[in-house]
C-alpha cells in the first residue's frame, strides 16, 4: 500500500506540476533542480562529493563520462556503497536464472547491454521505481477509471522496475522474447492485452502473424522502444492493428522521452537536464544529468544516440524539447536461412560471455556469411575471436540455422556522426 500510495502522489505532483511557457522556463526550472540535486544527492556519492567546494558544488569541474567511465567508477558514483562486483554477481544470477525479481538491500539490480555491446548496471530505489511508473502512466499508458488494462511487455529481461506497473489499473505480463516466437504467439493470443509494448522488429512480426490470422488480438494502444521504429514498419503496424504506436525513448540511463497524441517525440527535460554535443545545425549527441536519480547519480553522460531536432514547434503544446527522428540504435535483423536473427538477443548473448573488447561488429554480408569486426588488444584477438565464434554459432543452432560462415578482422573506424550499429544486414535476399 505504500509504495501504490508513492505511485500516486509521485503522479499528482506531475500531473500539477510546473507549466512551461517557452524554452527558457524549462532552463531555469532546471537550475533550480540541479542545484536540489547536487546538495541532497551527489554529495553522498563518493565519486562527486570531491566536486564540492565551499559548500557548492562545482559543475564546471564534473567531468563528462561515457558508459565506460560510468562502469569503470560504479562504486564511487552510486550512493548505496554496492560494489559493481556485488551488482554483477545479482544481475548475471538473474539473467541465467530467468528470474528477475533480483535486488540487494530493496535496491532492484538490472543488467544491460545497450547499443554498445557492454554490460551495464541499473540501480533503482523504491522510490525511484515509484516515480518512474507515475512518469509513465501519464506520459505513456493512461489509466482508465473502473477498467483494469492488461499490459503485454515483450522483453529480453525482466526487472521489478517494470513489474512495478502492475496494480489496480495494470495487469503486467512479460513477455521472454528469448522463446521461440510460435510459443509467444500463442501466449500472447491467449492474454490478449489491451496494450501492446515491444521492440519494432518483434512488433513487426506480431503485426504480421495478426495479418495472416494466426492471432487475433485487438489492443487499444501500442508502445515502441528499444530501437528505431521506421516510417514504413510504423505505417504497417498501425494500419494493421488500427490504433497509432507511442514511441518511448528508454535505455539504461533512464526513461529519457515519449511521443505525443501528435506523435512527436518530447525529451523528459522536466526530469532530466539534456545537454548537445552538436554534429551539425540539427543533430546532436544528448549529454544527460538526470537531477531525479539517488540511488545511481547520472552526471553528464554522453549518449551514443544522434537525435535529430524538430524545427518547428509541436501541435500539442509542449515547451519541452522536439524531436524529429532518433537516428541512433538502428540495429538491422539478420536474415539467415529465411530465419530472423534480433540483434538485441544475440548481443545480449556476447554480452554475457565476454567483457573483454570495446567495440564489434557483425555485418551479415551474403546469405549464409558473417563478417565480424572486433576492436580488442591484439594478445587477446584469438580467445575473443573464439568466444564470438562459439557463442553466435551455439545460438544460432537453439534457432535452427547451420553451416554458417565467419570471417574476422579489425574494428574499422566509425564516421563522425554516422549511427552505430553493432549488427547489421547487408545482404537482403529473404
Amino acid at each position: 500500500m505504500k509504495f501504490k500510495l508513492k505511485i500516486i502522489l509521485y503522479w499528482l505532483k506531475i500531473i500539477f506540476g510546473p507549466k512551461f511557457k517557452n524554452i527558457e522556463s524549462v532552463a531555469a526550472f532546471q537550475s533550480k533542480q540541479l542545484e536540489k540535486f547536487a546538495n541532497k544527492t551527489l554529495i553522498r556519492s563518493p565519486y562527486y562529493a570531491k566536486f564540492f567546494a565551499l559548500n557548492k558544488f562545482q559543475w564546471e569541474n564534473v567531468p563528462q563520462i561515457s558508459k565506460k567511465e560510468f562502469m569503470e567508477s560504479f562504486d564511487g558514483i552510486n550512493t548505496q556503497g554496492l560494489t559493481l562486483e556485488e551488482a554483477m554477481e545479482v544481475a548475471l544470477n538473474a539473467e541465467h536464472s530467468r528470474d528477475f525479481k533480483s535486488e540487494i538491500n530493496g535496491i532492484t539490480v538490472g543488467l544491460s547491454t545497450g547499443t554498445s555491446g557492454k554490460r551495464g548496471i541499473f540501480l533503482v530505489s523504491l522510490e525511484e521505481r515509484a516515480q518512474w511508473v507515475s512518469l509513465v502512466m501519464t506520459r505513456v499508458i493512461k489509466p482508465k477509471l473502473f477498467k483494469k488494462q492488461k499490459v503485454a511487455f515483450f522483453l529480453r529481461a525482466n526487472s521489478n522496475l517494470y513489474a512495478s506497473i502492475s496494480s489496480g489499473l495494470f495487469e503486467f505480463k512479460y513477455f521472454d522474447i528469448f522463446k521461440p516466437m510460435v510459443e509467444l504467439m500463442s501466449e500472447l493470443n491467449a492474454y490478449q492485452p489491451h496494450i501492446l509494448a515491444s521492440q519494432p522488429s518483434i512488433l513487426i512480426d506480431i503485426a504480421k502473424a495478426q495479418k495472416m490470422n494466426e492471432i487475433n488480438i485487438q489492443p487499444i494502444q501500442i508502445i515502441s522502444f528499444a530501437e528505431v521504429l521506421h516510417l514504413n514498419d510504423k505505417e504497417c503496424i498501425e494500419a494493421i492493428f488500427k490504433t497509432q504506436i507511442t514511441e518511448v525513448y528508454q535505455c539504461t540511463e533512464g526513461f529519457l522521452g515519449a511521443s505525443c497524441k501528435f506523435g512527436t517525440m518530447h525529451l523528459n527535460e522536466d526530469f532530466i537536464q539534456f545537454e548537445k554535443e552538436w554534429i551539425d545545425d540539427n543533430k546532436f549527441y544528448p549529454i544527460i544529468t538526470d537531477f531525479t536519480r539517488q540511488t545511481q547519480p547520472v552526471v553528464k553522460y554522453k549518449l551514443n544516440d544522434v537525435l535529430k531536432i524538430k524545427e518547428r514547434e509541436c501541435d500539442c503544446g509542449s515547451k519541452l524539447l522536439a524531436i524529429e527522428k532518433i537516428i541512433g540504435r538502428d540495429d538491422d535483423v539478420l536474415i539467415i536461412n529465411n530465419i530472423k536473427v534480433y540483434p538485441d538477443l544475440l548481443a545480449r548473448k556476447i554480452a554475457l560471455k565476454t567483457d573483454s573488447f570495446q567495440k564489434y561488429s557483425i555485418i551479415q554480408v551474403s546469405a549464409n556469411k558473417l563478417c565480424i569486426e572486433i576492436d580488442c588488444a591484439e594478445d587477446y584477438r584469438i580467445e575473443i575471436e573464439h568466444v564470438f565464434k562459439s557463442t553466435i554459432a551455439d545460438f544460432l543452432s537453439e534457432l535452427g540455422i547451420e553451416n554458417v560462415e565467419y570471417g574476422f578482422q579489425k574494428q574499422q573506424n566509425q564516421i563522425v556522426g554516422n549511427k552505430t550499429r553493432k549488427i547489421k544486414r547487408l545482404h537482403y535476399e529473404n
